[in-house]
């Protein structure tokens, strides 16, 4: 053997060896032989080395040739091997500190030193031996009475946890055997540390889930990490404890993860808003709903995004309020495919993880209303538009005051293209004509059109915050909302949801018509 190559000689043949004819001769000349046919195959990779951390592994070939030729090439291989394990870490002691001044500057005194134990971690043990010493000192006689220095600092506590120690000293200076000592104590000790050290499984242990690695965790605190290479911010994760008192990881949360190509989207309404005519920043903010609609229907998003799509949504439409702009028929549409888009069902845990930290759904509701009368303001008196996606559908009308002389239907179930889920359901509002009346006769004649708008939600009680009384959101849920503010009449609001579920229970419905009363809700009577 040389190195890891064996090297293998053809041995003499005897002249009593029986002869191969010279046919056969010729033709082992010219036969083909390709690759390193005396090599057989590599071995499997063997463990690695170590349990935890880096080591190597090995793996070998014999060389078996059956012409008697050499063996090209090693026959031994290693690598570099990872255990993903991590290796524990015991606690090192630290340099001791300098030796502090003699405690007296006369006689005998002590001098003081102490020591820093690095924190353990992965299971590893804590230092042993002391973390403080002391030394006798003598300073030469002196005749002044002692004077107390300044205390010193506190050291650092001798435990995590569990309650330990910590100290600090002050020296007494000019005091000799002729003179007076300094009165009281040069040296005070106090508690520190005091809480519980959490027991083994009371902590969540490391665990490497969706390609992100999450270390060690008490039990009621969280644990972070970088969002995904196609996102940024931080994503957590709780380690909670079960009612067994068992410590155990929840699923983690990505409300703060932003997409690139949102964050990107989110820019480019600051390069539209620079253009600084109103026209062009409208015509921006349309194009930056185009580019949003694409975004949604890929439905590969973080909950985060959920949130910034609400912002997104926020300041086209704050800039098409600031522009005038009135966005075209296609626009509109795009803006509430969007919205259905975010509200599908498929989002319901993306939409619970978002609202931990914002109550985005409650913003949308009230981003649309504001849609809805820039929107309404642009129409013709009397036009209606009616908006229907797979979630949400919409009725938009310019009213003149005076001239409403039937009460209003939502929606209408037999309109061309209605969705099957509005058009099958039980739920409907009827809004009467004398709501139409200005809250003054001054209003009557400078703003005689209302503009109303109506919109029935499929499931947007499925990503409401949780109610503080836990009540239970049993229908769906229609808006109403009229701009300017009606005068509150006798009339009653008619609305009639049907119950989701066959259950005992509370039943809301949502009305942005403040102060109005409401005659039916589920065939229970409420006053608002």
């Amino acid at each position: 053997m040389m190195g890891d190559h064996t090297i293998k000689s053809q041995r003499p043949r005897s002249v009593h060896e029986k002869r191969v004819p010279q046919e056969q001769a010729d033709a082992a000349k010219f036969m083909a032989q390709t690759g390193e046919s005396g090599v057989e195959e590599w071995s499997q990779w063997s463990t690695c080395s170590v349990t935890c951390g880096q080591g190597s592994q090995v793996r070998t070939r014999t060389c078996v040739s059956p012409y008697g030729t050499h063996c090209s090439g090693p026959l031994r291989e290693s690598r570099v091997c990872n255990n993903t394990a991590l290796c524990p870490v015991d606690g090192q002691w630290q340099e001791w500190s300098s030796w502090s001044q003699c405690s007296v500057t006369c006689s005998n005194g002590t001098q003081q030193r102490s020591r820093q134990c690095t924190a353990a971690a992965h299971g590893g043990s804590e230092c042993r031996g002391p973390w403080a010493e002391s030394r006798e000192c003598y300073n030469p006689e002196c005749t002044a009475n002692g004077q107390w220095n300044q205390w010193g600092h506190w050291s650092g506590c001798s435990k995590s946890c569990d309650g330990g120690w910590e100290r600090r000293i002050r020296t007494c200076q000019g005091a000799a055997i002729t003179g007076q000592q300094c009165e009281g104590t040069g040296e005070e000790v106090r508690r520190c540390s005091e809480q519980r050290c959490p027991a083994p499984y009371e902590i969540c242990p490391e665990d490497y889930l969706m390609s992100m690695v999450w270390k060690r965790t008490p039990a009621g605190d969280l644990a972070f990490n970088q969002c995904p290479l196609n996102a940024t911010g931080t994503t957590s994760r709780r380690c909670s404890l079960s009612l067994h008192g068992v410590a155990f990881w929840e699923q983690p949360s990505f409300a703060r993860c932003i997409s690139n190509e949102y964050r990107h989207l989110q820019h480019s309404i600051k390069e539209h808003l620079a253009k600084g005519q109103r026209t062009l920043a409208g015509d921006g903010m349309s194009q930056v709903t185009k580019t949003l609609l694409d975004l949604t229907q890929r439905k590969n998003f973080y909950a985060g995004d959920l949130l910034m799509s609400v912002e997104i949504l926020r300041n086209v439409t704050d800039t098409f309020k600031r522009a005038s702009y009135i966005p075209a028929s296609d626009g509109v549409q795009n803006f509430f495919q969007i919205v259905s888009n975010l509200l599908d069902e498929e989002n319901k845990e993306k939409w619970e993880d978002a609202q931990q930290i914002y109550p985005g759904s409650i913003e949308l509701m009230q981003v649309i209303e504001d849609f809805i009368h820039i929107v309404g303001m642009g129409m013709m008196d009397f036009q209606n538009s009616y908006l229907m996606t797979g979630n949400v559908v919409a009725s938009i009308q310019k009213l003149p005051a005076a001239s409403v002389l039937t009460d209003i239907n939502f929606p209408m179930k037999g309109r061309k293209g209605m969705v099957d889920w509005a058009r099958n359901s039980e739920d409907r509002v009827v809004i009467p004509k004398s709501i139409f009346t200005p809250v003054s006769s001054k209003e009557l004649d400078e703003s005689s059109v209302f503009v109303l708008g109506a919109v029935l939600y499929k499931n947007l009680d499925l990503i409401l915050p949780t109610l503080r009384n836990y009540t239970v959101v049993n229908s769906k849920i229609i808006v109403v909302t009229i701009r300017p503010e009606p005068k509150t009449t006798d009339s009653f609001l008619e609305i009639e949801l049907a119950h989701l579920a066959n259950v005992s229970t509370i039943y809301l419905a949502f009305s942005c018509l403040q102060n109005y009363p409401l005659k039916k809700i589920n065939n229970h009577s409420f006053d608002q």
